[in-house]
């Protein structure tokens, strides 16, 4: 009878820990999402300091660019090919 008693008074400090460990958890689970939340926040409300519009001419140079470093990259893989 007292091994029951003993098994009964274990288990429901057992139990009643354990319930009791799932919202401390949750909470600092929030706590830590709260963290990055006030991050992005403060992120994305920060203003650029310098102004960054680019001008047609600059863009069209920049495309241009692009266009160079991709055509260089396809005959660099049309080489390997033939290897």
């Amino acid at each position: 009878m007292k091994k029951l008693l003993l098994m009964l008074v274990f288990g429901g400090f057992c139990s009643s820990a354990a319930i009791a460990a799932d919202p401390y958890e949750d909470w600092l689970t929030k706590q830590n999402q709260r963290g990055t939340e006030i991050e992005y926040i403060r992120v994305a409300s920060e203003k650029p300091l310098l102004a960054t519009a680019e001008s047609d001419q600059d863009v069209a140079s920049i495309l241009d660019e692009v266009e160079a470093i991709e055509q260089d990259v396809s005959d660099h893989e049309e080489a390997e090919e033939f290897r």
